[in-house]
């Protein structure tokens, strides 16, 4: 008996240690951030952009807060504020009396507050390159031998002021064994911000095209540019300037003259899975207001997942004074699989 009593008080007793390990290991999350109607959220800050903090827990690594709806937050080791005049703050986030924000700063211990629209990033800036691949096909065989292909892709790279864009796009179809389209369009942009949504850019594109009597068509264009909404729904950015263009001729003269410069991209997204894209290039001439060029792209994409989505893209491109025998007007549908990174 007195042994059984000895086996149950010393079982409890390792039990109980074994507990009290357990829990004096657990590990503590170290940031937390009370938002909403009474949520709270305990792990890490991730980052911080464009009114939208990034948090990251054991069970998603990824949740979006809006910082208007944030009531506290705290961070238990140092986090670094780039701020909207380009300064650098560095500490631990924390929630004053009077429900400010602030930063407690290393080493010095001062306490600074500040307001959310105040910040431009927490932790790493805005950057990494960014994109899409593009395929799309058709094949058709017995009374009809048709065949078209489409591939190109879309990238972007940004950095704190500056970003490079790389776009390429190429199509090829035939019919009965006859070519009946082939053309190849690409275009590299770079453009620095002087602030927030002003900058100014320079861009190349090129354009060969059988069908259009082009043998290469090479612009170099050059301006400012705004941006007037970037957030997660939508996007709008306008730009004007001077171009250069150059145009190698199948039959025609070739030709090389200046032209004015509009751009206009938007893109704005419907649904979570559901995104509207389009990019509009007007080159007005500067001798006759009736004379112009003019390439219009928008695309329609829904996700499937696992970055994959299908595209559905419409190609506008015209020319008031085109080349003889060709056509002012040429359009362009492509469906294709797309996969983003």
């Amino acid at each position: 008996m007195t042994l059984t009593r000895t086996l149950i008080k010393n079982t409890t007793l390792a039990l109980f240690l074994v507990l009290a390990i357990g829990v004096g290991f657990t590990p503590a999350f170290a940031d937390k951030v009370e938002f909403g109607d009474g949520n709270v959220l305990q792990g890490t800050v991730s980052t911080f952009q464009k009114g939208t903090l990034i948090f990251s827990t054991t069970y998603a690594k990824k949740i979006k807060i809006p910082v208007d709806q944030i009531k506290s937050i705290a961070t238990d080791k140092a986090v670094t504020l780039k701020m909207s005049n380009d300064s650098v703050l560095t500490g631990k986030l924390l929630t004053l009396e009077d429900g400010r924000m602030a930063v407690t700063l290393e080493p010095m211990g001062e306490t600074v507050p500040f307001q959310w629209d105040q910040v431009k990033f927490i932790n790493k800036p805005p950057g990494g390159w960014s994109g899409n691949f593009a395929a799309g096909g058709t094949v058709q065989t017995g009374n009809v031998e048709r065949t078209s292909v489409s591939v190109g892709f879309d990238a972007k790279r940004d950095w704190e002021h500056d970003r490079f864009q790389l776009r390429f796009l190429h199509n090829y179809s035939e019919d009965t064994g006859a070519i009946t389209s082939r053309n190849t369009f690409g275009a590299l942009k770079f453009d620095h911000f002087f602030t927030e949504n002003f900058f100014g850019g320079i861009s190349l594109e090129l354009l060969k095209d059988e069908f259009k009597d082009l043998n290469l068509r090479a612009i170099v264009g050059v301006g400012p540019g705004y941006r007037i909404w970037n957030d997660d729904i939508k996007t709008l950015e306008v730009e004007v300037g001077i171009t250069f263009f150059s145009e190698d001729l199948d039959v025609g003269e070739d030709d090389q003259f200046l032209t004015g410069r509009v751009g206009i991209t938007y893109s704005y997204k419907f649904f979570e899975s559901v995104m509207f894209k389009n990019y509009l290039l007007y080159y007005p001439s500067l001798e006759d207001p009736k004379e112009y060029r003019l390439r219009n792209e928008a695309a329609l994409i829904s996700q499937i997942g696992g970055g994959w989505s299908f595209k559905l893209s419409h190609i506008f491109d015209q020319n008031s004074n085109p080349a003889p025998g060709v056509e002012d007007k040429d359009q362009q549908f492509i469906f294709a699989l797309q996969y983003s990174f």
